[in-house]
């Protein structure tokens, strides 16, 4: 990995009062839905099947746009994509997907043409559909799938769509320059989060930029950017990493302490943190101390308290290991969070980590050193 492929760049906000920051990023949204006008409609100019940074491509992406604004009440994410359609082949490219997270993303404002070789439009007006590709444990992952009519080798493809995500919340924000395309054009923006009441600032890193990229820098408009052109098309492997984690990428991660450049001190102070944590959510109760002398016998040896205080918390129930509920049910149900182990040990049921947690107490309170 290059050096420019690996450094960091921290990024502290500056003061500016929260009314500003809105307006200041209209340029970009606008600039965004304009596209489709803004954009010259003629699907033969400079029509070549075979370009040479990728030969025998059934398909490119002329131009694609992603800017994402996190300074609002409502982040939300603006993406705009041109595909050059070269082969019959490419026509599968037609068939769009796009992916989201349940309960924390919705897409919303979804537009899109076919720009037929003559020039003449075809504007999308069918029906979109909602698919569930993975669905797990506080996780649902969906798209939105439709496909652009009347497609042939030559046409241009043109769609855009906006991720909203969930009011008050901070989310990680995530570039992933390359895929399954040679990217001919592509830019990239983002207003990060800013807040008078809070010391949340952002920083980001990236790996392995296409070649001639410019690292992504913040600008006097409080906003971080990004240009790149002829981004090679990503080429997956057999038993390879997750594609993402290889592919060119930006990502930014807000946090409410400063950033820490040296690994010593940054595992130190994260180390710290992490304890308090569990010290907050298990530490010695009286309540810890009438449970397990319900479970062992003062005469029993050290090992089989240990086993017979797993083999009690073995018994109560893991919600780790259980279908999600979903929101309707959450509300019929009106379960609280547990706030520490004592909670746990009264309903008789937790997550996993919960339950790892209870498991210590108890073991604690058992008197052993743990």
């Amino acid at each position: 990995m290059s050096t420019s492929a690996s450094r960091a760049v921290l990024a502290r906000r500056s003061a500016v009062p929260p009314r500003h920051l809105s307006g200041s990023f209209l340029p970009l949204l606008v600039l965004s839905v304009a596209a489709y006008t803004a954009t010259p409609a003629s699907a033969s100019i400079g029509f070549q099947p075979v370009l040479p940074q990728a030969p025998g491509a059934r398909a490119i992406v002329l131009d694609r746009r992603v800017d994402r604004y996190d300074a609002g009440h409502t982040p939300h994410e603006d993406n705009y994509f041109r595909i050059k359609i070269l082969t019959e082949e490419g026509r599968k490219y037609a068939d769009i997907e796009i992916p989201f997270v349940k309960r924390h993303q919705g897409v919303i404002n979804i537009k899109a043409r076919t720009i037929r070789p003559d020039g003449s439009i075809v504007n999308f007006d069918g029906k979109i559909f909602e698919k569930t590709i993975v669905k797990a444990k506080g996780l649902k992952y969906l798209a939105k799938t439709f496909t652009l009519p009347e497609v042939q080798a030559g046409s241009i493809i043109e769609y855009y769509y906006t991720i909203d995500f969930s009011e008050n919340y901070v989310f990680e924000s995530h570039w992933i320059l390359s895929g399954e395309l040679f990217t001919k054009k592509a830019s990239f923006s983002l207003k990060p989060y800013y807040s008078d009441y809070s010391n949340i600032n952002v920083r980001w890193s990236w790996h392995a930029l296409p070649a001639g990229t410019l690292e992504p820098k913040e600008g006097p408009d409080n906003i971080v950017r990004l240009e790149a052109s002829n981004i090679p098309a990503f080429q997956t492997e057999d038993f390879m990493p997750p594609e993402n984690e290889m592919k060119s990428r930006v990502d930014f991660v807000y946090d409410d302490e400063p950033f820490e450049r040296d690994p010593a001190k940054f595992w130190k102070r994260t180390g710290k943190k992490l304890n308090a944590q569990l010290e907050s959510f298990a530490g010695r109760s009286r309540a810890m101390e009438q449970a397990v002398a319900q479970i062992v016998s003062p005469n029993d040896a050290p090992e089989a308290k240990l086993q017979k205080i797993y083999a009690r918390v073995q018994q109560l129930r893991n919600s780790s290991y259980e279908v999600q509920k979903t929101e309707q049910e959450e509300k019929r149900a009106k379960e609280k969070d547990a706030d520490n182990v004592e909670d746990v040990w009264k309903r008789g049921y937790g997550d996993g980590r919960q339950l790892t947690w209870l498991y210590l107490a108890l073991v604690r309170a058992a008197g052993f050193e743990a």
